[in-house]
């Protein structure tokens, strides 16, 4: 460890050593130490087991004992200045229990700060920068603040992230109200939003801690959530899994239950690659939370999910629901060519997908509607060999956009198929007024040649 932070850490032995250590009696986090009192001798014989205490001229009075907290806060504390590093771990986690057990004690705020010496002088330096942010939001105006501030700046300096040094300083001189465990959840979840990469592993000692203290905290929802949303940032998917099953089994009317489950079908899809369960979480959504941000995300989350997984019966379910519930997003056209699709190509259910796209014409005009009946009649035509299915969609087309550029094109095609069939006087009507009403367009000479070539037929 670098001078300055040996320092720190001396700077923080002074402040709770035992007489041991400083040449003078210390006073004990809990209490101030007594005396201890004398050892037995052989005059003294009350210090021998079985035998009548000897009559003395005076009586002397003994002190009390420090209290078994007080003996190992001193035990720990006379032996930080150790350069066995060995013996730093075992401290290290001595001091660890010793707070845990002891939070409140008038000597904890100095234990957590040696805590955090111990770790960046065993090179830890994000265990370190954690356990002073608890020191921080634990302990606000404890006499070790300074020191702790001290350490963190310079250790921040040295061994931060240099993206996350403004935020992790900003952390650090945070002045929070209210109780511990509000200060403490307030520091979990800002610490997990600005810096949860960096201090992942900290972090979730933190979090384990901070349960085990507070079961029954009332932000409970809220800090399991920040918990699960840091394991997924961290790409540990499976813990995420868990910990957001867990917000929805624990706080099932929680207001952030909705936000909750969107990131875990989110997590199912995405990460860890079940689609089923995506799917059934999505689904679960789209039931209990209609007309929200949530159901939505949902419902534009399945379409896709349903097709990867083969079902294809659900899918044209899911985009069925999207244009009745959604009809004025952008999504809902997306939906009816979707649907119109999966018809077509994977239920083979042509008449159905044409069905569809009549709906779609319906519903826009224009472009987007002689596409869909172009489309349809293409379904027809090909898949149903059905002209009498086909032909009409021409006819709808030059019924309802007779000045569109894409009139003459229905008229002439309309004209193919009759041709096809061999019903050539009505191919001839239909190329007639492709060269009469569209006599402008490429499409006329073409549909003039188609008729002079049936005058024979």
């Amino acid at each position: 460890m670098n001078k300055s932070i040996s320092m720190l850490v001396v700077s923080g032995l002074l402040l709770a050593a035992p007489a041991a250590a400083q040449g003078e009696a210390a006073a004990a986090p809990e209490e101030t130490l007594s005396a201890a009192a004398p050892s037995a001798s052989p005059e003294d014989a009350s210090a021998l087991p079985g035998m009548a205490p000897a009559p003395r001229e005076t009586k002397e009075v003994k002190a009390e004992p420090p209290s078994v907290i007080s003996a190992e806060w001193q035990f720990l504390t006379s032996r930080a200045g150790s350069v066995d590093e060995d013996v730093l771990e075992m401290l290290l986690e001595g001091l660890g229990d010793w707070v845990a057990t002891n939070p409140e004690n008038s000597g904890a705020a100095e234990a957590q700060y040696l805590k955090a010496a111990l770790r960046a002088k065993l090179g830890d330096p994000k265990g370190a920068m954690t356990d002073l942010l608890r020191h921080f939001y634990e302990y606000p105006g404890a006499s070790s603040a300074e020191l702790a501030q001290k350490l963190f700046q310079e250790t921040v300096e040295k061994k931060g992230d240099k993206k996350l040094k403004p935020a992790l300083l900003e952390l650090g001189a945070s002045s929070e109200t209210g109780d511990t465990p509000a200060r403490l959840a307030m520091m979990l979840q800002r610490v997990s939003a600005q810096a949860g990469q960096f201090l992942y592993a900290p972090l979730l000692r933190e979090y384990r801690d901070f349960f085990r203290r507070y079961p029954g905290f009332a932000g409970g929802d809220m800090l399991n959530l920040a918990l699960a949303d840091l394991h997924r940032a961290n790409g540990e998917y499976l813990a995420a899994r868990l910990a957001y099953e867990k917000t929805i089994e624990l706080y099932p009317a929680s207001p952030l239950i909705a936000r909750t489950k969107v990131s875990l079908a989110a997590t199912l899809a995405d990460n860890l690659k079940d689609y089923d369960g995506a799917i059934a979480a999505y689904q679960d959504i789209a039931a209990a939370f209609p007309g929200t941000e949530e159901a939505w995300t949902a419902y534009s989350r399945l379409p896709a999910l349903t097709e990867r997984r083969d079902k294809f019966a659900l899918a044209v379910e899911i985009h069925e629901k999207i244009i009745a519930l959604y009809p004025d997003r952008e999504e809902a056209y997306a939906s009816f060519k979707a649907e119109a699709r999966v018809l077509r190509e994977e239920l083979k259910n042509p008449a159905a997908a044409i069905a569809v796209l009549g709906r779609l014409a319906d519903k826009y005009k224009g472009e987007r509607a002689i596409e869909a009946l172009f489309l349809a009649a293409e379904i027809a035509r090909k898949d149903l060999k059905d002209m009498a299915a086909e032909v009409p969609l021409y006819d709808r087309i030059v019924a309802e956009y007779p000045a569109d550029p894409q009139a003459p094109r229905a008229l002439f095609s309309a004209g193919e198929a009759y041709e096809k069939a061999k019903s050539y006087e009505k191919a001839r009507d239909y190329y007639s007024a492709v060269a009469g009403k569209y006599s402008d367009d490429p499409l006329a000479k073409k549909a003039q040649k188609r008729m002079d070539g049936l005058l024979a037929k």
